[in-house]
């Protein structure tokens, strides 16, 4: 592996309650201020160019790995939050599986079975929570740390042997399809504009938080 692990646990959103990061068509993720209290803090944020995320979305059935992205840039936009907002972005060819399709990290069905990840089944197994999916929440949910290198090594390796055995059917067409279910409510035109306008309102507030800032001198 030549770059640091950071598992990103996505929240699992109601049908009422549209989430619109990631942008997996554009390679972006965070520009929402999403994770911005942990993860993606502004000032505490251990995220540098040439990292790597592993994606995890959690379901009904179960926590599955969406993606592991290329190396990252970095991104630190000035405004979003009154401390800034870090945006991550890489190379948006590589689209996430479909979440039904996805590799599974543990059988939520079978918790004896703990599948593609051994290592990282044992690492969870002393957090005191009444099942394995709840183990991995309470450990990665607010976790800003690299994973270690043995369990980075894990993820990496199922994740490419999935890569491997899949076919392009297997990853999404549509932003929803990487969700736990699925409306395609929004078209890829509207994900753009929303995308576009989460851009330009970033920019526009640090324009006017500068422009305060030399009013004040």
């Amino acid at each position: 592996m030549s770059a640091r692990l950071f598992i990103v646990m996505l929240r699992r959103p109601r049908k009422d309650d549209q989430r619109t990061d990631p942008f997996w068509e554009f390679g972006s993720f965070g520009c929402t201020g999403c994770h911005g209290k942990n993860l993606l803090h502004p000032k505490n944020c251990q995220i540098r160019n040439g990292d790597r995320l592993a994606f995890v979305q959690g379901g009904q059935l179960g926590a599955r790995l969406l993606l592991v992205t290329p190396p990252v840039e970095r991104f630190d936009h000035a405004g979003g939050s009154p401390k800034g907002c870090v945006e991550l972005r890489w190379d948006s060819g590589q689209k996430p599986f479909r979440y039904d399709q996805a590799p599974s990290l543990f059988e939520s069905l079978a918790p004896s079975n703990v599948g593609l990840f051994p290592q990282l089944a044992d690492s969870l197994a002393p957090t005191n929570r009444s099942t394995i999916d709840a183990k991995l929440a309470s450990r990665f949910r607010a976790r800003t740390s690299p994973l270690e290198p043995e369990l980075a090594r894990e993820l990496e390796t199922a994740f490419n042997a999935a890569m491997k055995r899949s076919g392009k059917s297997d990853f999404i067409a549509h932003y929803d399809e990487a969700l736990p279910w699925c409306d395609c409510s929004s078209s890829a035109s509207e994900r753009k504009r929303d995308y576009q306008q989460k851009l330009r309102k970033l920019k526009n507030v640090a324009v006017s938080q500068s422009r305060k800032k030399s009013c004040c001198k």
